[in-house]
């Protein structure tokens, strides 16, 4: 048997050959292009660690001179508020420790010193962490994780290939007239195609730790109810209205409380059940002991 006998056996005639040689190329192409813009995007996600964490540091630095030290150093209070403006443009700050900032730079309470140190410093803490991961991922990863790099440029090529699926078998059963009028023929394209979007954003989401373990549980549950279109057309309209559903409840367990209605340290909430706890003992009394510099007492030199 020549080579071209054996190729028409395999593909069924040279355009069949084309279309796969055609496919193949598409898919080399967007597995070289994915795996670019991952990798640009875990260099990027790393510089804006690193950049977060020189500001960061460099105000936990003087903070911690400020509390530990108060009666031996002087700091100017410029040099303070400059280095809590870069703080405030870092690339990576957060919310809370935004807010506090703020309330700092409105009333200049030199009380609330203590709690943005220890916030800036939870915060570092984390950043450093992520950084590790991040490094080990480049630069040493394992087994798991490295086969895990290599296969996860091709998810995009293989929903791009699902929905291009899915979409001819609609065309195939839409040659029939009767087909444009039937609602299971609709939902089931639909119904894949949603599953096929949940697969890609499972996979191929950077943040999805973030979000919670219900992310990746509603994400599972609304690929897996696609399985049951294999039972038939029939099932369709049922697995669609699930999917939709999960969909739904997604919006309603996994939103989160805005900041101003979480307390946290420093909250007015917290510091009036602080101030006023029950009971005839002073927290205050206790915690301002020996060794330790009274609210009153200023450590800041302004110029």
């Amino acid at each position: 048997m020549s080579l071209t006998e054996w190729m028409v056996d395999i593909f069924g005639s040279l355009d069949g050959l084309v279309a796969a040689l055609l496919a193949t190329a598409v898919f080399a192409g967007l597995y070289i292009y994915s795996a670019s813009r991952l990798l640009g995007a875990r260099k990027d996600s790393l510089a804006r660690i690193r950049q977060t964490l020189t500001v960061y540091t460099r105000l936990a630095g003087l903070l911690g001179t400020l509390i530990h030290r108060p009666t031996r150093t002087a700091v100017p209070e410029d040099l303070l508020i400059r280095l809590l403006q870069e703080c405030k443009s870092a690339d990576l700050l957060t919310r809370e420790l935004h807010e506090q900032m703020d309330i700092f730079l409105s009333d200049r309470d030199e009380s609330r010193l203590t709690t943005l140190h220890k916030l800036l410093e939870r915060e570092i803490n984390r950043l450093m962490k992520e950084r590790d991961e991040l490094v080990g991922r480049l630069e040493k990863p394992g087994w798991g994780m490295g086969l895990w790099l290599l296969l996860k440029p091709a998810v995009p090529a293989l929903s791009l290939g699902a929905a291009l699926l899915w979409t001819a078998v609609l065309a195939e059963e839409l040659r029939q007239s009767s087909a444009w009028a039937s609602p299971e023929v609709w939902c089931l394209w639909l119904s894949n195609i949603i599953a096929t979007i949940s697969f890609y954003r499972l996979l191929m989401d950077s943040r999805r730790k973030t979000h919670g373990a219900i992310y990746t549980v509603l994400h599972l549950l609304i690929v897996a109810s696609a399985l049951f279109n294999l039972i038939g057309g029939e099932a369709s309209p049922y697995v669609l209205a699930t999917q939709c559903l999960l969909y739904l409840a997604g919006f309603r367990v996994t939103a989160t409380r805005k900041r101003r209605e979480r307390p946290y340290a420093g909250h007015p909430e917290l510091m009036e059940q602080f101030l006023h706890p029950p009971g005839d003992h002073d927290p205050l009394s206790e915690t301002t002991g020996a060794g330790e510099p009274e609210i009153g007492s200023s450590p800041l030199r302004s110029r």
